[in-house]
């Protein structure tokens, strides 16, 4: 029951606007810092196709960049798809655990309804949150 008691104070006490201005502020400095990262990386790769061009000669050169891009691009591919499969693992063991926890406060609601009728409400709206929290996420 403490633990309906302090997610739903939690909720309760999260301000709307604060967190609408803050996603506002960080998908601003998010477009300011990749154009910034990106102006970056295309100075390096033509400093380095020039570099190469008086090295290699012009083919050698755009061969060179384009088989490391390559192969940089392959190894950050794998590197989500291996990120993507645990975020799965972890969602997976998160609905597992959830509906774990939702079994067991089914169980204990009709007792807690019997026993002390406001807590049971409370708890049954707590429970309805959550329900609702879950199921809008698939």
């Amino acid at each position: 029951m403490d633990r309906v008691i302090s997610l739903t104070a939690a909720i309760m006490a999260i301000d709307g606007s604060e967190v609408a201005r803050s996603a506002r502020r960080n998908a601003v400095l998010a477009v300011i810092l990749i154009f910034l990262f990106m102006s970056a990386y295309v100075s390096g790769v033509v400093a380095l196709a020039i570099y190469l061009a008086e090295v290699f000669g012009p083919l050698g050169a755009a061969l060179t960049v384009a088989i490391a891009s390559l192969t940089l691009a392959i190894f950050v591919l794998a590197y989500a798809m291996l990120m993507n499969r645990a975020e799965r693992r972890r969602y997976r063991a998160a609905k597992y655990a959830t509906e774990e926890m939702l079994e067991g406060v089914l169980g204990v609601v009709p007792v807690m309804m019997r026993q002390k009728p406001i807590s049971g409400l409370t708890a049954v709206a707590g429970l309805a949150f959550v329900l609702a929290r879950a199921f809008q996420k698939k």
